[in-house]
């Protein structure tokens, strides 16, 4: 059982999103949940929760994804182009895909802030099928 978001923090709503991904991916059978994250708050808050899926997070912080490895279940990659969402998005399903991490036909639920230029804290949640 997964503790929920506790409503009075000053992080709910990023937590409720990390929380809903890792819900919604189990009750999809999503093949991975995949994030952006600068501050590494996103894949730490995911992993918290133990999904029964992958989670894939990109940062552009070298060393923040050398601390990302320690987190349980989370595979981290490099990623420093952050244009827009959709073509974020795009760009790492192409890595996983060139990875052998995901395939055609599999669902994954991806995370991250709108926009994404900014960086802020996680406020979107949204379900891919690789093409």
């Amino acid at each position: 059982k997964r503790p929920k978001p506790a409503k009075k923090s000053r992080t709910f709503l990023s937590d409720a999103i990390c929380f809903n991904a890792a819900r919604v991916a189990e009750d999809i059978k999503a093949n991975a949940i995949v994030g952006m994250t600068a501050s590494g708050y996103t894949a730490f808050k995911v992993s918290s929760y133990r999904p029964l899926t992958s989670i894939s997070m990109f940062s552009d912080s070298r060393h923040m994804l050398k601390t990302l490895s320690l987190a349980w279940g989370v595979r981290c990659f490099y990623y420093d182009k952050f244009t827009t969402t959709d073509e974020t998005i795009e760009d790492v399903i192409a890595i996983l895909k060139m990875k052998n991490k995901i395939k055609k036909g599999d669902i994954i639920v991806n995370t991250g802030s709108m926009p994404i230029k900014k960086r802020h804290r996680t406020n979107m949640m949204k379900i891919t099928v690789v093409e």
